[in-house]
């Protein structure tokens, strides 16, 4: 089927409401797919079918209510991406987000106050031998004191995402935005960077090819991304001025990289949320590495310099998360251990409608009195 449109139909399209409409009190998407014989959208691993009302428009009850929300579009059975929804990068490509209005309120909305920037940097990688990019955030206030050094926290991403999830999906900066303005969080500076790292790999006739390996993440961020954002930017340069926080695939190298480098970082926050790491070894792992031993939670076992380690220790997770098992049984190691965390179960599952409640939260409680 040949999907492009001519100008025809997009004047006829535009003259129709837009994809996402309330009509009684309900939501509905509604598709322009011309010629098309069959309409979709995968939503949760589950596909719901839409219905031609005529003209080529193809409608569907929304089949949820939550915030932000991924959808993959199929027409006819072949993968599709609409260029009137939002797009965004998530299972290692891109997908349409629908939002909609949220029970949760409206602290991620884009409001009347102050607001920072988000930058793009690039940087060399000497782990990686090649050149990486990161999101960095900057509060409103930043640029106008040049002579103040700031709080930093760097913020992970999950699997099969990259450094732009937390500002696109996630909102980190509207959720920073009004925060400040309330005077509800301190200013610090956010740097996001690309977690799935990858690596060159040579096969058997010599081709080039890379792979991705989650554990190069750690000395990429102490060799390479660390030096380079507290040589540019005017933030950290101690450990009370340094944290790191992750979600899923995030919050397992957050937890390996504070618990290996505590001198380094005094805040830490995982999110949906494992201490241990379950990808090495796992279907997750393309790097083939075998079952992680986890020895970087040995320091736990100094309950007294664990916990004195840290001012902030943040774990939480959503109450219908498919990985709530692992992040029970990370909950026993913090009892065994002694080890003192802000722990907070959520309504929701694993997915951006928990993650932006996470941060919220958690950068209300980081940096207090350091910034």
């Amino acid at each position: 089927m040949n999907t492009a449109l001519c100008f025809n139909d997009v004047i006829k399209y535009d003259r129709h409401p837009d994809p996402v409409v309330l009509r009684d009190g309900k939501y509905y998407l509604r598709l322009f797919e011309k010629d098309a014989k069959t309409v979709q959208i995968m939503f949760a691993d589950q596909f719901y079918d839409l219905t031609n009302t005529g003209d080529d428009i193809w409608e569907l009850e929304l089949p949820f209510k939550s915030a932000i929300n991924y959808i993959q579009i199929l027409v006819d059975g072949r993968e599709t991406i609409s260029s009137l929804l939002p797009i965004v990068y998530g299972y290692s490509r891109p997908f349409n987000s629908i939002e909609l209005p949220s029970e949760d309120g409206d602290y991620y909305a884009l409001k009347d106050v102050p607001h920072g920037s988000v930058r793009k940097e690039y940087f060399f990688s000497n782990v990686t031998d090649e050149w990486e990019s990161c999101m960095v955030y900057t509060p409103y206030e930043y640029d106008q004191n040049p002579d103040k050094i700031y709080p930093v926290l760097y913020l992970q991403h999950g699997h099969g995402e990259n450094e732009t999830g937390w500002s696109t999906s996630g909102r980190v900066n509207l959720i920073m935005d009004n925060l400040i303005a309330e005077n509800k969080a301190v200013p610090f500076v956010i740097v996001m960077n690309n977690g799935m790292v990858q690596k060159k790999v040579k096969d058997e006739n010599g081709h080039e090819s890379h792979i991705v390996d989650h554990l190069l993440f750690e000395p990429m961020l102490m060799e390479d991304i660390i030096p380079f954002i507290e040589g540019k930017y005017h933030v950290g340069g101690s450990k009370e001025l340094r944290g790191m926080a992750g979600l899923s695939m995030g919050s397992m190298q957050t937890s390996m990289v504070v618990c290996n480098h505590m001198d380094m970082f005094s805040e830490a926050g995982i999110f949906s949320g494992f201490l241990r790491d379950w990808i090495s070894g796992d279907v997750l792992d393309m790097s083939g590495h075998e079952k992680n031993k986890n020895l970087h939670l040995e320091v736990m076992k100094d309950d007294k310099a664990f916990n004195a380690a840290f001012n902030t220790f943040f774990r939480a997770i959503g109450n219908e998360d498919p990985f709530l098992e692992h992040f029970l049984e990370d909950d026993k190691i913090c009892e065994v251990y002694g080890i003192n965390c802000t722990r907070t179960i959520y309504e929701g599952t694993h997915d951006w409608n928990v993650w932006r409640m996470c941060i919220r939260d958690f950068a209300q409680m980081i940096f207090k009195g350091r910034s």
